[in-house]
């Protein structure tokens, strides 16, 4: 079961951001979030833009929005174990580019 809320007709997806500690850790998070435990939602930034453009477990014909909470953790996390958050910042473009909301809390 996939990690999401409902309001009105949007579908909300939510990422847990004490879980994101590398780069790899967002793609499970991303997948976890959309498609339950195991779930595939992208393995880079291209593959996730693609998952993004709908059918990879987020409705084809409805909004949806994703939140990413405690994203001020995943970013030190991301410094302290890559050495780097720009992660953060190429996954916000890819969301912007494909028009899903983004919210970073």
């Amino acid at each position: 079961m996939s990690d999401s809320e409902t309001s009105g007709e949007q579908v909300t997806y939510v990422l847990e951001g004490q879980n994101i500690k590398s780069t790899n850790a967002f793609y499970v998070e991303i997948g976890r979030a959309v498609n339950g435990p195991g779930g595939y939602f992208g393995k880079n930034l291209d593959s996730l833009a693609d998952c993004l453009r709908g059918g990879f477990g987020t409705p084809d014909d409805e909004p949806f929005a994703f939140v990413w909470r405690h994203s001020d953790r995943s970013r030190s996390a991301l410094i302290k174990h890559e050495g780097s958050d720009a992660i953060v910042d190429r996954v916000a473009e890819v969301f912007a580019d494909e028009g899903v909301p983004l919210s970073m809390e």
